[in-house]
């Protein structure tokens, strides 16, 4: 039974996930950290109560103190959370940031109210901003033309471990869609070469990589050859087995720090990957101009996840769509209709239009004769 604050914050992460090991908190619990915890210093330092005593109007003033932050309560995001520079927010939330810190808090309140630790939520009365509900990674995807630029900058850069090791996150990322955490925790063992048989009925072998995310989850990705080849060059480069399914691979990490002096690689952190391709894009971003520079500024890790759901339902000219079930299990969705959100209007239209066939009265412009040659 939790005797204080913190303590009751700690007991419902812990909840979201049972089979955590202690002080190593999945994606999810750290979102949930970093919203509960925000809310502790607000309630102590601005309203000098406790978390849980706080009420209603308490409640009320917090939302409108996201909105409107002080600007000594704001930093940049890099910045360690035992950093003297660290601070709470970045700034103001979206109205999207927003609706999803209430509902962690409200999630929060629930918890503690099941387990007896306050009699009430101050969060009950709180409405939620409206779910703008636009399609996923609208605004958060990379186009054809901004990934085979950066995909060319990959080619060319520096011919280093950290170099590699970069060209590999960004390249595992966008052909498989995984999430950050996700990328960052799978192992060799988790690849495994497979057989299956082609749409002209010939035989040929692929890689799958068994992954487990959100919700202890665990879905199967495929992996293209080329990565796992490259994964295997990298392995043997640094005395390893190149076959990356030999047994004395076993714990290696596919996002493996080959530049430590351990003796068996340590995994590139989430962190550390996010900030290396956030660097490399600002780069890329350096070579391009206009809408496209812009783009690639604001772009992150999570864009690349973005774009692989976009790209993958949309088909490079020349090739066939991805179905929209294979997307929905590379991208862990639990609901095929999140995966439909990164449909555009575009592709909606065009789809439909391939139902619906050609309008008459296009058909009609199409064969009726041009100027000048009316017949005989």
């Amino acid at each position: 039974m939790a005797t204080n604050d913190h303590q009751a914050i700690g007991a419902w992460l812990a909840s979201k996930s049972p089979d955590s090991v202690a002080g190593n908190l999945s994606s999810t619990q750290r979102s949930y950290r970093k919203e509960a915890e925000r809310l502790l210093l607000w309630s102590i330092l601005e309203r000098k109560k406790a978390l849980s005593s706080l009420a209603a109007e308490d409640a009320a003033a917090y939302q409108g103190f996201l909105v409107d932050p002080p600007p000594a309560w704001c930093g940049p995001r890099h910045h360690q959370r035992w950093s003297p520079m660290w601070r709470p927010l970045e700034g103001p939330l979206t109205p999207v940031a927003l609706r999803q810190s209430l509902i962690i808090l409200k999630s929060l309140f629930a918890f503690l109210m099941r387990q007896r630790y306050v009699m009430g939520s101050p969060f009950a009365a709180v409405a939620l901003p409206p779910d703008p509900r636009r399609p996923l990674g609208s605004s958060r995807t990379l186009t054809f033309a901004q990934w085979d630029h950066i995909d060319t900058l990959l080619q060319d850069h520096a011919d280093t471990e950290p170099g590699r090791r970069l060209r590999r996150g960004m390249r595992w990322l966008y052909a498989t869609g995984l999430r950050v955490a996700e990328i960052t925790s799978v192992r060799c063992e988790d690849l495994k070469q497979v057989a299956y048989k082609t749409a002209d009925g010939t035989m040929a072998s692929g890689w799958l990589l068994s992954v487990t995310g959100r919700g202890g989850r665990s879905r199967e990705v495929p992996v293209p050859a080329e990565l796992v080849e490259e994964l295997g060059d990298e392995l043997a480069r640094h005395g390893f087995e190149r076959q990356v399914g030999a047994i004395s691979n076993q714990g290696v990490p596919v996002m493996a720090r080959f530049d430590s002096a351990l003796e068996r690689p340590p995994g590139w952190s989430a962190s550390g990957l996010y900030q290396a391709i956030k660097a490399f894009l600002a780069q890329a971003a350096a070579r391009l101009e206009g809408v496209d520079a812009q783009q690639l500024r604001k772009a992150s890790t999570h864009w690349l996840r973005h774009t692989h759901g976009s790209h993958a339902l949309q088909g490079r000219e020349g090739q066939t769509p991805v179905s929209i079930e294979v997307v929905q299990n590379n991208l862990g969705h639990v609901s095929i209709g999140t995966t439909s959100m990164y449909f555009t209007t575009d592709e909606r239209k065009k789809a439909m239009r391939g139902f619906w066939g050609v309008p008459r009265s296009e058909a009609k412009k199409a064969v009726a004769p041009s100027e000048g040659n009316t017949g005989s």
